[in-house]
């Protein structure tokens, strides 16, 4: 037995006019992604066209590798993800980007290269906030071989995890990005002598080196920041630091 329409309850009418939640504004629908994991927010794309332009039009976009059942997965949402941005007839502006990866094996791998388009997609879109979070793998993250992708004039705060760090990224840092005023460097391979910076007012370092593999040349730190207000420094082994 079929229901017309006008022998369904007066509810069930209702229900089949009217979707309310889609009528509320585009600014208290974001507000009720922002509760959202990403993938959820994109699925709302399933509900209505509106849905569809509503999520595409976040400003935080939060990715975390403990929500995918493999790396491959993670990698394929990620790359969709802005794919389908650059898609969109006019460009939309990001608050923040952060990625959060734990890589365990050889097979879960996320290198460089994997995350390169990702940082230059986020920084093109003036995003204020990044962060790359590579929580373990058997190597530090090397941008040698690509061209700075630190390079904004919007950016204010950046938070890196894993990260082959020495003389020439520090100075491009500082030169590249004039607005930059909070620093964090965890479990990094600090490679450095001098860090000046006349914009940063809190830096955080924590170092993967212990004292018997720390090169000869790296005993000694300069760090020249007139604009600092927090410094804080965790497990940089032997070091004669000079501020």
């Amino acid at each position: 037995m079929v229901l017309t329409e006008t022998e369904m309850p007066s509810s069930s009418r209702e229900m089949s006019v009217a979707d309310r939640i889609s009528d509320l504004p585009d600014e208290m629908l974001l507000q009720v992604m922002f509760y959202l994991t990403l993938q959820e927010a994109v699925r709302t794309c399933l509900l209505s066209r509106r849905w569809k332009n509503v999520w595409a039009s976040l400003m935080w976009l939060n990715f975390d590798t403990a929500k995918f059942s493999s790396m491959k997965a993670f990698k394929k949402f990620v790359d969709n993800l802005l794919q389908y941005r650059n898609t969109l007839p006019a460009p939309v502006p990001l608050d923040a980007f952060w990625i959060s990866a734990v890589c365990d094996n050889a097979d879960d791998s996320l290198d460089y290269s994997d995350i390169h388009p990702w940082i230059r997609h986020a920084l093109d879109s003036n995003a204020w906030a990044l962060g790359i979070l590579k929580h373990s793998g058997p190597r530090p993250l090397s941008i040698e071989g690509y061209p700075f992708p630190f390079t904004s004039v919007h950016l204010k705060i950046l938070a890196l995890c894993h990260f082959s760090v020495d003389d020439c990224f520090v100075k491009n840092l500082s030169s590249c990005c004039p607005v930059l005023d909070d620093l964090e460097l965890t479990s990094c391979a600090i490679n450095i002598t001098m860090f000046a910076s006349t914009s940063l007012k809190s830096l955080a370092m924590t170092s993967t080196y212990t004292a018997r593999d720390l090169p000869k040349e790296f005993r000694h730190l300069v760090i020249y920041m007139p604009n600092l207000v927090s410094l804080r420094l965790e497990e940089i082994p032997r070091r004669n630091i000079y501020l």
